[in-house]
């Protein structure tokens, strides 16, 4: 268990720098992309069928 105690608070520690922030953006930028062009080639598809 203390391993995961550290690799807790290893994250902890990164996500309160700049980068971790700067980061976090990028990501949820990307999964909102990503969703979102699922979302359109979803909805292609169930209308040609």
């Amino acid at each position: 268990m203390k391993i995961f105690r550290g690799y807790f608070l290893t994250l902890k520690n990164y996500f309160r720098t700049p980068k971790a922030r700067h980061d976090f953006k990028d990501y949820a930028r990307a999964v909102a992309l990503i969703l979102f062009t699922s979302l359109i080639i979803f909805l292609l598809v169930r209308r040609t069928t």
